[in-house]
């Protein structure tokens, strides 16, 4: 043991021993404890009324086979992706219907889904062998979900199926402004319903909570499941994974009788989302936050940008595709841009959504090796 200024420090072993106990002790209040792991469909959600929307037309092309095309959009943490995984699992299920999932973040260029839709893992193969592969799993009646659209890079893949396929194509967003990018061709063709995930609000989020008490915990305080739902609702935009996360939090820690204590695991969910965020961004976004968490004027921070890009990635970007990324950030709540007047002429500035210092030390855990 070493002492340093009243802090005991111990080995590692007896540390870890220590955690494990502890977290051994907190494993007897759950029941499923995968019930809290964001990336893990729960059995049971809360089905909102657009998702019936979407699923009554899903339920006719179904019987009568003719496809609807949608876009649903919405903030983070409204529900798209655990909705529309449901809806998937549902109608393969119930209806018959082949389904497809794939996240445009993964797969940002047409030539990417065909690949994935075909099965393909070598390269090698032209983009119209891959289509033809690709479209004969999917000529009968299919629904295909494309979540994150707003990183697609081109809209071929949507061209060719909305023209070729008898598929119902559905493409989840962070703001429909991504489809403004669409060819009019490509639109036409498509002929989209929009469906609109609103934020959460607290009556919301408390039927989502309870929901998951049921499944994950043996015992539960309504109170507090009352008091997560209308902080979240009130300071965190209806984030429906910092409500999951912070029952989670208050499970692990017994925190149900101290108002305090809930309260700061409010907190720290909401820091593992925003975490988490920050580690799905790619190198370009996450590059472009941190220039505007240093410089909030926009012309100048694609200075910043630029001297990053290049020390990082050896190449530098034009000024359209630095107020792109910037148009995506704010899609995704991370900034918000600000016109304002500076004497006769008008800038653009920016707002951070996310705390500065875990920008920072995002930046500086992936990039600390290029950049020191």
């Amino acid at each position: 043991m070493v002492y340093e200024e009243g802090v005991v420090f111990v080995g590692l072993e007896e540390y870890f021993r220590g955690l494990a106990e502890g977290l051994r002790s907190a494993l007897l209040k759950f029941k499923d404890p995968s019930v809290f792991d964001l990336n893990v469909i729960p059995k049971r959600i809360y089905e909102r009324k657009e998702l019936l929307v979407i699923a009554s037309k899903l339920a006719e092309y179904a019987v009568l086979g003719i496809p609807n095309n949608f876009i649903v959009y919405g903030p983070r943490g409204s529900g798209k992706t655990v909705s529309i995984l449901h809806l998937l699992e549902n109608a393969k299920r119930v209806l018959g219907l082949k389904t497809f999932y794939i996240r445009a973040r993964e797969c940002p260029i047409s030539y990417h889904i065909y690949r994935r839709m075909a099965g393909v893992s070598k390269m090698g193969y032209s983009t119209e062998e891959l289509r033809t592969r690709a479209l004969g799993g999917f000529r009968e009646k299919a629904v295909i979900a494309i979540d994150d659209a707003d990183f697609l890079e081109d809209f071929e893949f949507l061209n060719y199926f909305s023209r070729n396929s008898r598929a119902s194509i559905i493409l989840l967003a962070q703001s429909i402004q991504f489809s403004k990018r669409i060819d009019e061709a490509t639109y036409s063709s498509l002929q989209p319903s929009k469906i609109y995930f609103s934020e959460y609000n607290a009556d919301d989020l408390y039927q989502i909570l309870k929901m998951r008490a049921e499944d994950g915990l043996r015992e539960w305080d309504e109170g507090v499941l009352r008091l997560i739902s209308a902080i979240t609702a009130r300071d965190y935009r209806g984030d429906a994974r910092v409500a999951i996360r912070s029952l989670f939090r208050v499970a692990i820690i017994d925190a149900w009788r101290d108002e305090e204590r809930v309260k700061s695991a409010i907190s720290e969910a909401s820091r593992e989302v925003e975490e988490m965020c920050l580690r799905e961004l790619k190198d370009q976004d996450l590059i472009a936050l941190y220039a505007v968490s240093r410089v909030k004027e926009t012309n100048k921070a694609y200075l910043v940008f630029n001297e990053y890009m290049e020390k990082i990635e050896g190449r530098t970007l034009t000024k359209p595709v630095f107020f792109k990324t910037l148009n995506y950030l704010q899609n995704l709540g991370l900034i918000t841009e600000i016109r304002k007047r500076v004497g006769r002429y008008y800038t653009i500035e920016v707002d951070l959504l996310i705390a500065s210092e875990m920008i920072e030390k995002e930046f500086k855990t992936r990039f600390q090796e290029v950049i020191k």
